[in-house]
């Protein structure tokens, strides 16, 4: 392995400027220092950070660093470097703990908490409660998370009630502990039996009957829901039974609605990352299931849906974070689907730059060659899908998908040809490639190519035939465009 490739280096990676400057002077801190002097490794390292990829990054060059006057290469030189670096690997795995705990503000105060009850410093207690209530309850914001914090806040209530005898209200706290650990329970419980239900339907993995669908098949949901309906706690607890309902329904475009009325409520009142996760579950099911609704209905809330999740910055977890690269294509195709190409041409505009800087280029040149090609703008389609150079499977495929159409739509006859066929062959070696979404490809060819030879030779009754055999396949990959050329011929 070379030292690029060890632990400590690929931890280093993720170090920003900030957290290189903190680990430097943590290395030096005589609270956290270990008996070896790690800093002059340390310094001979971060010269190469953040890729770690020159030349003269390798053990020998920073082993000199540290020891100018010592030769390297002998088992005893080898075994030093390897010594001090697993040093630093775990100084390196303390700061990330304790960097971590710093920032948990919520973790911070409970532990503070837990800290003056066990020195018996109760007569503080209070004054360092209000505070971990404070920390807790920041703009008001709901999670299952914060619901776990206030059950353990409620705990340790508990314990400095009964430390200063006050029994009338150690009951209470108690009672309180045990609902919201129940509201965490139902929370979960139906998060899981979703999570399960999706694995089951959206990826056909199969997996045996557990607790959690025993549980769930001995509540009585329903009554349940009712008792909740004033809790602020009845958004995590509706939704979640709702879609979890409509998934076990074949993804029930009404139990859907269901789910998604009770988020739209609430929805100001939880976590941006809660709301990650509920759009992520409106999404899901209506990508596995929504597939016997009417195209343009489907694409409609397809799009709305989009639209709300961007108003609500909930495309991804924070600020710092990067958005995926799935989210940005299905916006894209969903907008030119219905043929909003301003909105699509703003939203490139505006978050490309919200990528990862490896996707950008490739992406935004997609993203022109679609709102191109839905224009039927075919020449500067071709131009901007020529510099497309894309490197995941699912995006090459789109590409080569994108070329073909824009070949047919220019009359490039040999061109389109050459790559059908070469498309075909590629489609045998993507393994990671779900078979269904394979098969939908492989179809996709196989009318393209009759489709193009119709273009040779033409032939009404032949294209009315093929139109209608394509319109009885259940899989083929980009049906209403080839319904659409069919008609045409």
């Amino acid at each position: 392995m070379e030292y690029r490739d060890t632990k400590l280096i690929i931890f280093l990676q993720t170090f920003s400027k900030k957290e290189l400057s903190e680990f430097e002077k943590f290395i030096i801190s005589p609270f956290f220092k270990q008996g070896r002097d790690l800093l002059p490794l340390y310094k001979a390292v971060i010269k190469f950070h953040p890729d770690f990829i020159s030349e003269g990054f390798n053990e020998e060059n920073i082993f000199k660093e540290i020891y100018p006057d010592t030769e390297f290469g002998d088992k005893k030189s080898r075994d030093i470097l390897k010594t001090l670096s697993s040093s630093l690997l775990k100084t390196a795995e303390e700061y990330m703990v304790i960097s971590n705990f710093s920032r948990k503000k919520t973790l911070k105060h409970r532990i503070m908490l837990e800290e003056l009850l066990e020195r018996d410093l109760v007569k503080y207690y209070e004054k360092y409660r209000e505070t971990a209530e404070m920390a807790v309850n920041i703009e008001g914001e709901l999670s299952g998370k914060i619901i776990l914090e206030k059950y353990f806040l409620e705990v340790y209530d508990t314990q400095y009630l009964n430390i200063i005898l006050d029994h009338k209200n150690y009951l209470k706290k108690a009672f309180s502990s045990g609902e919201y650990l129940s509201d965490y329970f139902l929370i979960n419980l139906l998060r899981i039996a979703k999570l399960k239900s999706f694995s089951e339907i959206g990826s056909n993995i199969k997996s045996e009957e557990n607790i959690c669908d025993l549980i769930l098949a001995g509540l009585n949901m329903e009554s349940i829901l009712e008792a909740y309906k004033d809790s602020p706690h009845f958004v995590f607890i509706g939704f979640h039974y709702y879609s979890y309902l409509s998934i076990r329904n074949n993804c029930d475009a009404g139990l859907y609605a269901k789910a998604k009325e009770i988020f739209y409520i609430h929805k100001s009142k939880l976590s941006r990352m809660e709301k990650v996760y509920f759009y992520a579950d409106l999404f899901n099911i209506q990508n596995i299931g929504f597939q016997n609704i009417n195209l343009s209905v489907r694409r409609r809330e397809n799009f709305d849906l989009f639209v709300s999740c961007i108003e609500d910055n909930a495309y991804k977890m924070n600020n710092d974070a990067y958005m995926q690269p799935d989210f940005y294509r299905n916006f894209i195709i969903t907008a030119i689907n219905l043929k909003e190409f301003d909105i699509a041409k703003n939203f490139t505009e505006k978050y490309t730059e919200e990528l990862k800087p490896v996707f950008r280029r490739d992406m935004k040149y997609y993203s022109k060659a679609m709102i191109s090609f839905g224009m039927e703008q075919y020449e500067e389609a071709l131009v901007n899908i020529s510099k497309v150079k894309y490197a995941l499977v699912n995006f090459k495929v789109d590409v080569k998908v994108l070329s073909l159409k824009i070949y047919y739509e220019l009359k490039l006859t040999e061109q389109a040809y050459s790559m059908a066929d070469t498309f075909k062959h590629n489609l045998k070696s993507y393994n990671e490639m779900p078979e269904d979404l394979n098969l939908s490809y492989f179809n996709f060819i196989k009318y393209y190519i009759k489709l193009l030879n119709l273009t040779v030779k033409a032939n009404n009754n032949e294209a009315l035939y093929l139109k209608s055999e394509i319109e009885k396949e259940k899989i083929v990959s980009q049906k209403t465009w080839l319904i659409e050329k069919f008609e045409g011929i």
